[in-house]
């Protein structure tokens, strides 16, 4: 599968429309087990410039004729002649560079189903360049209200690896140091921190309620689907270190550094708040560490530099 893989690689940067299921194979060959690397250095720019091409579509199409293109029912045939056409007589951009635009109304999910499936990995996410990811968001966020895969191209992007987190638990005036690596979302945070963190007050670990064992391996590497009657219920209210409120529907990466650092300040739950799915990218496998329990000076040193929690969302309270 790895051979597959890099044999398929070179070929995907100058390929567009139906020859994008390429991709898709080359993907699948990563799922049976191959190695992603190969394409490190094709696969997300080539997403990326699909996204960005898609964005143009629906204003190219506004010159070249009336509505608006439909994914389901127009033809690429059709579509690609009005917008040659529209090259033809306004001269820019040219013919080439039009037909890849009206191919990329078709062929961007495509792409963007390979590219989901290999920044699954660790190591892939690694080695695609700072610059390239922050393309994938952007391009991303300009499709993601008519692509859901987009939507999660945007949050792979913005994955944490290797991230270091500082929580405060102010009640026992406690903190803890910990490393984060592969986590897609807030609440998957959420049950991962409370695994790590409850436990026997004596030891100097918060006192409360452990996450039953099904909802911890739904947020790691089980099947990530609890079903409504086994929801993972989350154990505190979390607010950043300048007093926000750290929605579980957000992701780690919307978290506010302090001073360089991003820190999660512990509060009650005040009631039961559930999430039916563990985990949002079933291929991800995150890792949360507790590297150590800060001694009571560095504790206390973190605990003066926040600011309190502002308490105004409903979910908050």
């Amino acid at each position: 599968m790895t051979a597959a893989v890099e044999a398929l690689a070179p070929w995907l940067p100058g390929l567009a429309g139906d020859f994008a299921k390429t991709a898709v194979l080359a993907g699948a060959c990563v799922e049976w087990g191959g190695s992603p690397m190969a394409l490190a250095n094709v696969l997300p720019q080539r997403a990326a410039e699909a996204m960005m091409l898609n964005d143009l579509v629906p204003g190219c199409w506004a010159e070249a004729a009336p509505g608006r293109p439909e994914q389901v029912s127009a033809s690429t045939k059709q579509l690609v002649q009005a917008l040659v056409t529209l090259a033809r007589s306004k001269g820019h951009p040219d013919t080439g560079d039009m037909t890849r635009i009206a191919m990329s109304w078709f062929d961007m999910e495509d792409w963007l189903k390979a590219l989901i499936t290999v920044l699954g990995h660790g190591p892939f996410r690694a080695a695609v360049p700072a610059e390239v990811k922050a393309e994938l968001r952007e391009y991303a966020a300009a499709v993601a209200d008519r692509s859901q895969r987009a939507a999660w191209v945007r949050d792979l992007s913005n994955v944490l690896d290797d991230e270091p987190l500082v929580v405060l638990n102010p009640r026992a005036r406690r903190g803890y140091a910990l490393t984060m690596s592969g986590v897609g979302d807030n609440f998957q945070l959420h049950t991962l921190l409370a695994d790590r963190l409850i436990g026997d007050s004596g030891q100097g670990m918060v006192p409360g309620v452990r996450p039953d064992r099904s909802w911890v391996e739904a947020a790691t590497e089980a099947d990530p689907y609890l079903g409504p009657d086994n929801p993972a219920l989350r154990r505190f209210r979390i607010f950043d270190g300048h007093g926000a409120y750290v929605h579980p529907e957000g992701v780690p990466a919307d978290i506010e550094p302090l001073d360089g650092t991003r820190v999660l300040v512990l509060h009650s739950p005040n009631g039961d708040y559930g999430m039916g799915v563990g985990r949002v990218f079933q291929n991800m496998i995150p890792t949360l560490n507790l590297d150590r329990v800060l001694g009571p000076d560095e504790a206390q040193f973190w605990l003066t530099r926040i600011t309190p929690a502002v308490e105004n969302d409903l979910m908050a309270s």
